[in-house]
């Protein structure tokens, strides 16, 4: 904006300007400035989230919080999250000051005083955007015996075409009040007596228009054009339900593709390297001698027969025995039970009594405690969706999502694996099939639980229907040092290190050497149980976990090792690290405290460290004394009058004028990082059984190894290097021990001996458990909280 009013030479003086210089400048506005043309209506979201204004604006709708000193001028407003008008299917009231926001792909809830007025602006904004659109979504299903009627499904998106007859030299009408009307006529009279004439997978019809509603132009949909006969709609993108919404078709109801005829069975079959055909024919039961589960096939000679291809297929009824061939008459009663639970789960048998999570339970369950019958679990799913042709609407959208889950928690054998991968690639990959989406997404799970092990805690109620509804990911808070905010989507898969690599490509690392350095911390007891997650802990894991034990819990993002040089042009990365190191700066402890007054070389750096301290907070003016107290570690500020240290920074004062925010927190940084215990994590220690080692003490743990400081003058007394410690052991306190410590194991294996800490609080360690000097401190590095033997170092 600023080059504009330069480029035209306009200023206050010189306000005149041609109207295109006028439209120019407020088209950057509209923009550039993202809340400008916004109306502001007051808004919460669910706890967590931090929104607390709702923008609405014709590039879509913003959730808006008020940065720090806001209600003051010069305040600023924090966009936290954005959703254009394409994203949102419809809006709805619930109930009184709510507003729901159906998204494609989620469901957005918000809360608000002023509910009706929003809806009514965001209403406007996209009929407008559907007013000029060739498209229609189904609002209910149609599905009428005339074949000259377009039958769909709710949420079928349908293509107008205009009213032009069937064939050459045929006319097609309707009747409306006992009359005929063609529809040809429709189009020179104006009105269409109720009737649209559109198509959807390349079949046309007429259709009743109180069915559809306008939708946007799908221009990033695939719809396929020649589909199975029977198969529903390939996407769901703007419907009345966010399942529709996640749904990519109902069912499979296309013929599989044959390996051969049924003349032959399985005679002389040329079977596709790793299908899921192969695999059958490989380690499924002989298929004639199976009982009998439903389907049949009439060999020329009109005897019953039965191929692969037909036990790779939907069946509506239950299993006698398991699909693979299993010796064990009790693995075999297994999978019969696990068939009825899938059955059930996908809504083609009665629950009886039981919940949607108790039959997920089930399923989890016999996975988990009999290794063997995963396969059989894998093998059973793809059975029931592939040519699904269940009577319920839903069953193959269900059986996807159970797909989705089962992938989540457990992995399939090796030699199952590339024949499943092979399955999941033909549907996400084939234009036009249907499930894509979630196939893609059951194959990133498998990955993902090959790799870090599948997650632990059973899914509660709340993801389930979560996971139902089609929303498989939610919005985590993550806190910063400092107070920093980032709320991450978090999806059914995600690891610890997924979310240490989002961060890190936010501060623009991106080798893994750097992710090896910082870790997520779980945070209970209001900050007094402090321990890091494994890169491998599954974080919706955690979060049910701990929701169980304190719903209080936090999750900290902290740098623990210091291998990697420090880095100043990323701001967030500064404003990081800025953050986290300046309290143990405050306290004193990256170097000792002088016996007698510092040198004029210490007050010289110190002074210089506040001064940017000072502008860190982007302020200009001189700081007073108070102020200055806050800037200078405490055992050193009480060496001198404040007037002094005023006098002091006065001397910096122009030097660092001229630096913004980001810059003095850089400054500061550098000035620091030379300094003898920099990169150090601070434990307090009560006692040691060390003699060598008076207690109590702080202990710096860094690359150099343990070492131990005066808590008075932060000195170093006894030094240990990282090479000399074999093992280290947390013991929790105990019904006869009230508090815990830590025993390290020192030496080499012929000399070795131990050395206990005693400590006031539990911190569990990467390598070394012990309890943190502060809320900033951490530790350096053994296995922590959800972190499986398999876990990829």
């Amino acid at each position: 904006m600023k080059a504009l009013f330069a480029q035209n030479q306009l200023d206050t003086q010189r306000p005149l300007a041609p109207e295109s210089v006028k439209r120019a400048v407020v088209s950057t506005a509209r923009d550039s400035w993202e809340l400008y043309f916004s109306r502001l209506f007051p808004a919460t979201g669910s706890v967590g989230t931090g929104v607390q204004i709702l923008a609405v604006s014709h590039m879509g709708i913003k959730l808006v919080r008020m940065g720090k000193g806001s209600r003051e001028a010069g305040g600023q407003l924090q966009v936290l999250r954005t959703y254009s008008f394409a994203d949102i299917l419809f809006v709805t009231i619930p109930s009184q000051n709510m507003l729901e926001f159906n998204l494609a792909s989620e469901k957005v809830i918000l809360f608000s005083a002023r509910a009706h007025q929003v809806k009514t602006l965001v209403d406007d904004f996209i009929l407008e955007l559907k007013k000029d659109s060739d498209y229609v979504v189904a609002v209910r299903n149609f599905l009428p015996e005339d074949p000259a009627l377009l039958a769909f499904h709710k949420g079928d998106i349908i293509h107008l075409q205009p009213l032009e007859p069937p064939r050459m030299g045929y006319s097609a009408g309707c009747v409306v009040r006992k009359k005929v009307v063609y529809l040809e006529e429709l189009r020179r009279r104006g009105p269409d007596f109720g009737w649209r004439f559109g198509t959807i997978h390349g079949r046309v019809g007429r259709f009743p228009s109180d069915l559809v509603q306008p939708a946007a132009a799908p221009d990033f949909l695939q719809l396929p054009v020649e589909p199975g006969r029977g198969r529903a709609a390939a996407v769901a993108a703007a419907v009345g339900s966010t399942a529709a919404a996640w749904e990519v078709g109902r069912r499979r109801e296309g013929p599989l593709v044959r390996a051969g005829s049924p003349d032959h069975a399985d005679d002389g079959l040329t079977l596709p390297p790793y299908s899921m055909l192969e695999f059958a024919q490989k380690y499924f039961r002989d298929p004639q001698r199976r009982p009998q589960d439903g389907l049949r096939l009439k060999s020329k000679e009109g005897r019953e027969s039965r191929t692969l291809e037909d036990i790779l297929c939907f069946t509506k009824t239950p299993l006698q025995e398991s699909l693979i061939e299993l010796s064990d008459s009790s693995l075999n009663k297994m999978a019969t039970d696990m068939f009825l639970a899938v059955m059930r789960f996908m809504g083609d048998a009665p629950l009886k009594g039981q919940s949607e999570l108790d039959v997920l339970y089930t399923l989890l369950k016999l996975c988990e405690d009999h290794e063997v019958m995963r396969d059989e679990c894998y093998c059973q799913v793809v059975k029931q969706i592939t040519d699904n042709t269940s009577t319920k609407q839903d069953s193959c959208q269900r059986g996807w999502r159970l797909l989705y889950i089962v992938t989540a928690y457990h992995s399939c054998s090796e030699v199952l694996q590339p024949h499943f991968v092979r399955f999941l690639q033909d549907v996400s990959r084939t234009p036009g099939l249907p499930f894509q989406g979630i196939a893609k997404a059951c194959e990133q799970n498998l990955q993902k639980t090959l790799r870090f092990g599948g997650r632990v805690e059973h899914p509660s109620s709340m993801e389930l229907r979560a996971m139902l509804a089609g929303r498989s990911s939610k919005r985590q808070l993550f806190l910063l040092p400092g107070g920093l905010e980032r709320h991450l989507k978090i999806k059914t898969c995600t690891v610890a290190l997924d979310v240490v690599e989002e961060i890190c490509a936010e501060m623009a690392l991106t080798r893994p050497e750097a992710f090896s350095e910082y870790v997520i911390f779980v945070v209970t007891n209001q900050g007094q149980h402090v321990c890091p997650l494994s890169r491998c802990a599954y974080i919706l894991d955690v979060a049910s976990e701990m929701e169980q034990v304190d719903g209080g819990y936090m999750l900290w993002f902290r740098r623990v090792l210091w291998d990697q040089p420090l880095k100043f042009d990323n701001e967030l990365y500064v404003t990081m690290h800025y953050n986290q190191v300046l309290p143990d700066y405050l306290k004193g402890l990256f170097s000792s405290v002088p016996a007698s007054r510092p040198s004029e070389q210490q007050l010289q750096q110190m002074s210089k460290l506040a001064s940017l301290q000072h502008r860190a907070k982007d302020h200009s003016y001189l700081p007073s004394v108070r102020e200055i107290e806050d800037y200078i570690p405490a055992q050193l500020y009480h060496t001198m009058a404040g007037s002094a240290w005023l006098n002091l920074l006065g001397q910096h004062r122009q030097q660092t004028q001229a630096l913004s925010p980001h810059q003095a927190r850089a400054q500061f940084l550098g000035l620091i990082s030379a300094l003898p215990m920099f990169g150090s994590s601070f434990f307090f220690i009560q006692s040691c059984s060390n003699a060598a080692v008076p207690a109590p003490c702080i202990l710096a743990v860094n690359q150099n190894g343990l070492n131990f400081l005066s808590t008075e003058t932060h000195e170093l007394m006894v030094k240990f290097p990282l090479k000399e410690i074999q093992s280290t052991r947390t013991q929790r306190p105990t019904a006869s021990s009230s508090y815990p410590y830590v025993e390290i194991a020192l030496g080499d294996v012929a000399a070795q001996r131990t050395m206990q800490l005693q400590l006031e609080q539990v911190f569990a360690g990467r390598g070394l458990s012990l309890s943190p000097a502060g809320p900033g401190a951490v530790s350096s590095g053994g296995c922590a909280r959800g972190e499986p033997s398999q876990c990829p170092r």
